[in-house]
């Protein structure tokens, strides 16, 4: 018998301390089951290319498990572009109302305070669930060593310095409304009105680390980015920072 998207179980698991939210929800999830794993703090967080990701106390770092096949092929190509757009939507309900403006989104969906980042995101997948790790900076803001965008953190756009498992658990029930609904065949216009446009980003992975500047993004998701020589080129997978 098929199992409806309301019939859907969900779980909330959370810890004061742990290695990686990201590998806790691998272990637990069940299939066809939503999870949610929080922690206040993670002692071998990852980002992208499995890079570190400091994880002090004060802020917080959560991993959703959603069931793949709530994800047609069509919606999983843009899907971390709808990551984007719902992250920046729940943050910003935490923020003051004048402030929200000044949330932004860099491609494809790190959030940024005031152009620099807020909150990551690592996406990771098996052959039943997609995993989307995030990591919230609510109180504190990392120091950047490694190249990476510069750090801020949201009390500093005046949300409260408590909201954080609050904030995860808010993105828990938004991502599940989303999903609930049709994907929107306008989703790359959705996501290019709340992204960063007229700021300068370096590929951080390639040789010299290129200036670019965004230019567009298509309907698959891709990102169209200008070089200093006028070269454009559409970027697939790439860091900006």
């Amino acid at each position: 018998m098929r199992v409806t998207f309301r019939e859907m179980r969900a779980r909330h698991l959370h810890f004061d301390e742990i290695g990686s939210t990201m590998d806790a929800a691998r272990r637990e999830a069940k299939i066809g089951h939503f999870l949610l794993i929080t922690a206040e703090s993670q002692t071998r967080g990852r980002g992208t290319r499995g890079r570190p990701w400091k994880s002090p106390k004060g802020n917080i770092y959560f991993t959703i498990a959603v069931p793949r096949r709530l994800l047609p092929a069509a919606r999983l190509s843009l899907y971390p572009l709808e990551m984007g757009i719902v992250l920046r939507k729940t943050a910003a309900s935490f923020l003051p109302p004048a402030n929200r403006e000044n949330l932004k989104l860099k491609w494809p969906n790190d959030l940024l305070w005031e152009g620099r980042k807020a909150a990551g995101t690592l996406m990771e997948s098996t052959a039943d669930h997609l995993f989307v790790g995030i990591g919230i900076n609510v109180r504190e803001a990392p120091s950047i060593t490694d190249g990476g965008t510069p750090s801020a953190c949201l009390v500093e756009g005046g949300a409260a310095a408590d909201c954080g498992l609050a904030l995860a658990k808010s993105f828990f029930a938004d991502l599940q409304s989303r999903l609930a609904s049709p994907a929107l065949e306008n989703l790359p216009t959705e996501w290019k009105a709340k992204a960063l446009w007229n700021k300068h980003f370096h590929l951080r992975d390639r040789a010299d680390r290129p200036r670019i500047f965004p230019v567009d993004v298509n309907s698959e998701g891709h990102l169209r980015v200008r070089f200093d020589d006028g070269r454009e080129e559409w970027l697939v997978s790439e860091y900006l920072a």
